[in-house]
């Protein structure tokens, strides 16, 4: 609070002038450590975004050098690449979840959902550099659905309020899992039990969201598909 000396009128705005007769005011004893105090309240965000972003391009620098350096003591050594790739797409995940957790823009559910099939991606192809022996598609693929199909469970329990939001998201898991049987169909999956079990939660969550929703699942059902 400041008096204005030619008025003398209190004025409890944070301002440089009276705004009667603009005469520049004095501050009250104390008044400036208010307002000190009052800016230091606030987190200085921009500082914290630098020092994230400053990580960020370490972790991928350092990335990138261990990785020529792999390269290099692999061509020295011998032909064989494998390994190198199989490092590189790890280091290629954790950059991309670090970026994403830093930086990224999007909600949670969709980078939880990007970052699972990506990390079902990298394993897929770790499984093709060492052999194929398909426990990327029999187990990987399967634990993964499962995974977001817990992470759907909890997230209607915590978000109650607009929890039918996540039908939609129940159903593709569902069109997944028939992706997944028909491959089993082609014998691609060679181990069909977690496929099985993965399609038997999914579906059971989709009855369930719709049977207990009632009208507002039924509501949002016709809202995104006129069903």
């Amino acid at each position: 609070m400041s008096v204005c000396k030619k008025c003398g009128i209190e004025i409890r705005d944070i301002t440089m002038e009276c705004p009667l007769c603009h005469c520049v005011l004095d501050d009250m004893p104390g008044q400036s450590e208010k307002k000190t105090d009052a800016v230091g309240m606030y987190p200085n965000i921009a500082a914290t975004v630098r020092k994230f972003r400053f990580a960020e391009r370490l972790v991928l620098f350092l990335s990138i050098v261990s990785l020529m350096g792999l390269v290099l003591a692999n061509i020295m050594g011998r032909p064989f690449i494998a390994w190198t790739v199989i490092i590189g797409l790890i280091l290629v995940y954790a950059n991309t979840a670090l970026r994403m957790g830093i930086t990224g823009r999007v909600g949670y559910w969709s980078k939880t959902i990007f970052l699972t099939f990506l990390a079902v991606a990298t394993l897929i192809g770790i499984d093709a550099l060492t052999g194929y022996y398909r426990w990327s598609l029999n187990v990987i693929l399967p634990t993964a659905v499962l995974f977001l199909d817990f992470s759907i469970f909890l997230l209607i329990f915590i978000n109650m309020r607009n929890w039918q939001s996540y039908i939609t998201m129940e159903i593709l898991q569902v069109l997944l899992c028939a992706m997944m049987l028909i491959l089993v169909a082609f014998k691609i999956i060679t181990y069909p039990n977690m496929v099985y079990i993965a399609t038997a939660v999914s579906l059971m969550l989709l009855c369930g969201t719709v049977i207990f929703g009632g009208d507002r699942a039924r509501r949002e059902l016709y809202r995104r598909f006129h069903i």
